[in-house]
């Protein structure tokens, strides 16, 4: 059985991603399939902080999930979803782990471009501290 992450931000690139794993699972064969969505914890609380909504902020980033999701139901691919909180990188890299997934799938930049400037991708970080194969997806 294969068994494949796909960590989701809502970006195009992490829908580009998607599209690339339905080709990947195209051969019918079995497999287990997780959308992995974190919330940066910092981005959070700013967020929370800012609106004094946190529920409305959580709707919001369940929402960035649909595009991603969308693709998989026209696919006719099952999969679940696992939103999470915390570093962005560590959390996708704690989930492929603890699912004991084949391979992680990532698309090759998120949806903050200034922040990935200053202090690094979590694409460029998954794919230097993962233990399993990373496939990044342009």
């Amino acid at each position: 059985m294969k068994s494949i992450l796909l960590a989701s931000d809502g970006s195009p690139h992490a829908s580009k991603a998607a599209e690339h794993v339905v080709t990947l699972l195209k051969g019918g064969t079995e497999y287990k399939l997780m959308i992995v969505h974190v919330i940066d914890h910092e981005a959070s609380k700013r967020d929370a902080w800012l609106c004094m909504n946190p529920g409305a902020r959580q709707r919001e980033r369940e929402e960035k999930l649909k595009p991603v999701c969308n693709i998989f139901e026209k696919a006719e691919l099952a999969y679940s979803v696992n939103l999470t909180k915390g570093d962005p990188a560590e959390e996708i890299m704690l989930c492929s782990q603890k699912e004991n997934v084949d391979m992680i799938v990532i698309g090759s930049r998120g949806l903050n471009a200034i922040q990935e400037l200053m202090l690094g991708s979590v694409c460029d970080k998954v794919v230097q501290k993962a233990d399993r194969p990373v496939l990044v997806v342009r």
